[in-house]
């Protein structure tokens, strides 16, 4: 992992957002330095992958703003702060199942389609880093296996040369040996000094990526700090572990 560089590249400050009538964040602030992995926790309903949403560009909050690379994109469209660097991974449902490995990647490759010599040579490097994807190009995303799904989520969002990748629980569903992959992926492109913000259930993959956490309880930040004196809260680790609060 990095040294994360001094100052903010993402900065979120007292967000509020409602579906409908239903308020689901209060006031929700928080930042993640240069280089750094930031874990996003709490229970199922906390509000964990509508900040993600929010932060991305899919959702307008109802009230606070939110800051990318000293600039405020509160409300910017979504595809234009992906070409800029603020990419997400969305919770199952990052890939086209229906197209193949390469069409996946093609369509992506759309944000940055007026220079063709850079996307090829982004598509070059992610298919070296996954050559299980290189392999398969030819194959519907669909027919691959779920940790295969997830690498090409990932080779999908490094072709955008990301300064901040947002990720919504990689690790959802899959065996703990393929977990372990996909997170050794996540922290060489943290070491490579992407900036990650990872919404994640499990306590412990937290604790293996990220230096620092927030912790999330019915739209609010309960915890900010590190993610070793998280560790030592059991009401919270209890919530974490066992979906009870």
């Amino acid at each position: 992992m990095t040294a994360p560089e001094l100052g903010p590249v993402l900065s979120v400050d007292r967000i509020d957002f409602s579906y409908d009538a239903l308020q689901v964040l209060f006031g929700v602030s928080f930042h993640v330095s240069r280089g750094e992995a930031v874990g996003l926790l709490g229970t199922n309903g906390a509000g964990k992958s509508t900040v993600l949403r929010v932060v991305a560009g899919l959702e307008r909050p109802g009230a606070g703003s939110v800051h990318f690379d000293g600039a405020d994109i509160t409300g910017a469209a979504a595809e234009d702060l992906g070409a800029k660097g603020l990419v997400l991974i969305t919770g199952g449902r990052a890939v086209f199942t229906d197209m193949t490995v390469a069409e996946n990647l093609q369509m992506q490759s759309l944000m940055i389609r007026q220079d063709k010599a850079l996307v090829q040579e982004r598509r070059d490097k992610v298919l070296s880093k996954f050559p299980q994807l290189a392999r398969r190009l030819n194959q519907p995303a669909g027919r691959l296996s779920g940790g295969e799904q997830q690498q090409l989520a990932l080779a999908k969002a490094l072709l955008l040369d990301p300064m901040v990748l947002c990720i919504d629980e990689l690790s959802l569903g899959l065996a703990p040996v393929v977990v372990g992959e996909l997170m050794e992926s996540v922290r060489e492109i943290n070491a490579d000094g992407v900036a990650v913000l990872i919404v994640e259930q499990s306590l412990n993959i937290a604790a293996q990526l990220c230096e620092r956490s927030i912790f999330l309880e019915k739209g609010q930040v309960r915890f900010e700090g590190r993610t070793a004196d998280l560790l030592e809260q059991d009401d919270i680790a209890r919530a974490v572990f066992f979906g009870a609060t």
